[in-house]
């Protein structure tokens, strides 16, 4: 198949569907079934310092999570053309700090979608379809995007063959029912606009602000969990916000819900638009998608110190190389 080039992606992502539920629109699964998920993770890590809890949860359950690679994201204008480099280096010190560097396969994922003169490549892009391509809709591959949307969007539109063999798992933290003005969305218009009208398995992991810890506690329950967990707590130095009791670990909710699908809350939606400002447009219904609206602070915690230790001992006690 033909690659799709970047202005193309960026057209067809801004194109105004018809205004009802596309009948195309398969369900997404949620609670996800038990046993292994095949994924793979796509996260902006060099932004903010939440990404590294979520990943480290997410490498100390390898009976829960196949985990098949992982994409390096941009994280807009805050990062600029190199953030994507960025990540991709914070990616490979948190598997090194896990002692699993040369283990999990990473790839660079694309460009905002308006932003094509900044620098690109297509194996972020190209990994994503080959697995999904592998997948079957009772075993699908599952998308987890910790940042913007890009990749997800991008290989929907390439490849919409696809549909039912991704689900795709987005941290939106969205100001329900109001606005998609987050983060992730205001990184990436084009793609927050369009993943909501392109038919796809869609997942919006939409909380995670309440997912604080103070520097006391990360450094009694992390600290001593080996070199991950001690970086996990040293990370919190980077910028004095880090520091406060108010620190959010947003991402973390996405990867505990997904370990334990009994500690987050959730509802079936129908997906509305989203205008240019970012505001949701309920008049538009583009089919049935699953919100997490809720997501226990307490568990997600644990399952990541839980995660830790299980790192740690494999580390100190190598056998297959899994945690």
């Amino acid at each position: 198949m033909k690659p799709i080039s970047l202005p193309v992606l960026l057209a067809a992502a801004c194109a105004a569907p018809p205004g009802k539920a596309p009948d195309s629109r398969p369900a997404a699964p949620w609670p996800p079934p038990p046993g292994p998920l095949r994924i793979i993770v796509d996260t902006d890590a060099a932004n903010e310092i939440d990404d590294q809890y979520a990943l480290s949860l997410l490498l100390g359950f390898p009976e829960r999570f196949r985990l098949e690679g992982l994409v390096a994201a941009h994280f807009g204008r805050h990062g600029g053309p190199e953030g994507i480099e960025r990540s991709f280096r914070e990616i490979h010190e948190v598997l090194r700090r896990a002692s699993m560097e040369g283990k999990v396969r990473v790839c660079r994922g694309l460009p905002p979608l308006d932003r094509p003169d900044w620098p690109r490549t297509r194996d972020g892009v190209d990994f994503i379809l080959e697995r999904a391509r592998a997948g079957t809709p009772a075993d699908p591959l599952w998308l987890v995007l910790l940042g913007p949307v890009t990749d997800a969007v991008a290989v929907l539109r390439e490849d919409p063959s696809i549909a039912d063999r991704l689900v795709v798992f987005w941290h939106s933290r969205s100001s329900w029912p109001k606005a998609c003005t987050n983060f992730n969305a205001r990184n990436d218009h084009p793609a927050a606009r369009a993943v909501f009208e392109t038919p796809c398995r869609l997942i919006l992991f939409d909380t995670g602000t309440h997912l604080c810890a103070a520097m006391e506690e990360t450094a009694r329950r992390l600290a001593p969990r080996g070199p991950l967990g001690a970086y996990l707590h040293e990370i919190r130095s980077r910028k004095p916000d880090f520091m406060t009791d108010r620190k959010g670990f947003f991402d973390l909710g996405d990867a505990a819900a997904l370990a334990d699908p009994s500690c987050a809350r959730f509802e079936r939606v129908q997906a509305p638009s989203v205008r240019e400002d970012l505001s949701y447009d309920f008049s538009r219904r583009n089919g049935e998608v699953v919100r997490l609206f809720d997501v226990s602070r307490d568990r997600c915690f644990d399952l990541l110190e839980e995660a830790l230790r299980k790192i740690a001992e494999s580390a100190r006690n190598p056998r297959d190389g899994s945690p």
